[in-house]
């Protein structure tokens, strides 16, 4: 909608909206200023939900799926995605051994557990689940 209305690009959504959608489709939705149609931004990536009926009461069932959740471990992992999605994934690892390290240190006050927590996390040798990401 920004050509259609005259504004430059200056908030940062030329550069997230082709890191999202890919630069084909960041080109068609910008340059068109035509809008995306519901299915479509679901299915590339715009959307994370989609619901036919009552939107409110969704809303309020992830709400309350996050709130029966430790909240301090919720800011923790909202933290971690929030900096590390801006870096490289190297960085954003490491960013998240910090964090992780920085909890531990929190919650265990026992040299000996932290010695041993920051050797697991540090140890790049360590045995590890195969990711599917």
């Amino acid at each position: 909608t920004h050509v259609k209305f005259g504004l430059g690009p200056c908030w940062g959504l030329s550069q997230k909206l082709q890191r999202r959608v890919g630069p084909g489709r960041a080109q068609l939705i910008s340059y068109t200023a035509m809008p995306v149609p519901a299915k479509a931004a679901l299915d590339w990536g715009l959307l994370d939900d989609m619901v036919e009926t009552n939107a409110v009461q969704r809303a309020l069932e992830i709400a309350d799926s996050i709130g029966k959740n430790d909240a301090v471990m919720v800011q923790r992992y909202k933290r971690a995605l929030q900096e590390g999605g801006s870096m490289t994934l190297a960085d954003g690892l490491q960013r998240e051994r910090q964090l992780g390290m920085a909890h531990y240190l929190q919650a265990v006050n026992d040299g000996t557990t932290v010695a041993n927590a920051k050797d697991f996390i540090t140890d790049e040798n360590r045995p590890r689940l195969q990711s599917k990401l």
